[in-house]
């Protein structure tokens, strides 16, 4: 039997999808990847490259380490904070690097993640902000081509990292400004000890609990 061939993202057929998508969106893997189910010849940023595709009715779940409990001190949550940060920064460049080339499937997929990431981020930063447990800089501008102009940013230090938070104008007109700042990268330029799905777990369950007078949070 022929295996479907497509030419270009936009004419893959729904349930067909490379190994990587399916491992990162799905928690999924092919049952035999020398066994795909159809072919891809589709323009990238660096030509055009062939692929191989996999349906998703031929994959099985993929069996995950157990994730460690990590202890919600301060510490922790900050860099934990920086992990996801970063993962929601791949998914961003993800999404407009894939944009221009009409994947519109894996733009779908890494624009949700990096909506969940940032409101998880930001939900952890307004309820340390509540405790009175981080320091707040200041603000930044920056320019968003998604929103027609500025955005303001408050800059917020907890331990040794500092995040941005979406604000209003109205919620830091008594804040000092730093200035204007440019894109932030996604590649990581310190070094950390927690894995993403700690991380995450640990600031999932921060967020769930009543951590007011904790003796780990500090």
């Amino acid at each position: 039997m022929t295996k479907p061939h497509f030419i270009g993202w936009h004419q893959v057929e729904n349930g067909y999808y490379t190994k990587t998508r399916l491992r990162n969106e799905f928690g999924l893997k092919p049952v035999d990847l020398q066994q795909y189910d159809a072919t891809l010849k589709a323009k990238t940023p660096q030509g055009w490259k062939d692929f191989v595709l996999y349906h998703i009715n031929n994959t099985v779940e993929i069996k995950r380490q157990k994730i460690a409990d990590i202890e919600p001190t301060l510490t922790n949550i900050a860099e934990a904070l920086y992990v996801i940060n970063k993962s929601a920064k791949i998914s961003r460049d993800t999404k407009v690097n894939n944009y221009s080339l009409n994947k519109h499937q894996v733009v779908a997929g890494a624009k949700t993640r990096q909506i969940q990431l940032y409101e998880l981020k930001n939900a952890v930063i307004e309820k340390l902000l509540q405790e009175k447990k981080i320091f707040i800089i200041g603000y930044h501008k920056q320019q968003s081509n998604w929103k027609n102009g500025e955005i303001y940013l408050m800059l917020v230090k907890i331990e040794e990292f500092t995040f941005h938070l979406p604000v209003t104008k109205k919620d830091i007109q008594s804040y000092n400004y730093p200035g204007t700042i440019d894109k932030i990268s996604a590649v990581k330029t310190r070094k950390t000890h927690l894995k993403f799905h700690e991380s995450k777990r640990m600031l999932e369950k921060y967020i769930m609990s009543d951590c007011d007078g904790n003796p780990n949070l500090q």
